[in-house]
């Protein structure tokens, strides 16, 4: 783990909860990503290459990881997608959980158990045009500032839909202003 901090001050006023000590382990993911890769071809769509902006806050005094995806419009992607991910954590059952909210109407809820050595393993289902399948997204730290996403979905068994390799550029939000 990083010594990346979720840019908000925890120590809370009196009487207010405070966040709880597991969500510093999404601490990694704030700042800002540059993320190249590829939407694999899948039943729905065809292969492209994408070029995606994610900006990752600490929101609501740290009890959420807002994780905005923006794909940047190429040749290749001329109708660029956005999403967002809420990550927080739920004590009750000892689980990160995750809601997915896209541009093209698509919504996932997630969980994980969090990180298992340098992976990030978020699994649950996807709804989009009102077919529903699987949706498991690894995401694998593969250095300070860097990791790899795999996007997989669930039909005949798990297959690829998206990757990425997403690189910092910006860790300024890792402060409170």
């Amino acid at each position: 783990m990083t010594g990346h901090d979720t840019g908000v001050d925890q120590s809370g006023a009196p009487g207010l909860p405070e966040p709880h000590p597991r969500m510093r382990e999404l601490a990694f993911f704030v700042g800002e990503w540059d993320a190249p890769g590829l939407f694999h071809e899948t039943p729905f769509f065809p292969r492209k290459e994408v070029a995606k902006r994610i900006v990752a806050t600490a929101e609501e005094r740290g009890f959420w990881i807002m994780v905005r995806i923006e794909e940047l419009a190429t040749v290749a992607n001329p109708f660029p997608l956005s999403s967002r991910y809420l990550w927080g954590y739920e004590p009750e059952t000892d689980a990160f959980v995750a809601d997915w909210f896209a541009g093209n109407g698509g919504r996932a809820v997630q969980r994980s158990r969090g990180w298992e050595g340098d992976r990030l393993v978020f699994e649950g289902a996807l709804t989009i045009a009102g077919t529903g399948f699987g949706l498991r997204d690894t995401f694998t730290r593969t250095g300070e500032d860097s990791f790899h996403h795999l996007g997989e979905i669930h039909l005949d068994g798990w297959i690829p839909a998206d990757e990425q390799h997403a690189v910092r550029t910006n860790d300024a939000l890792l402060t409170t202003p």
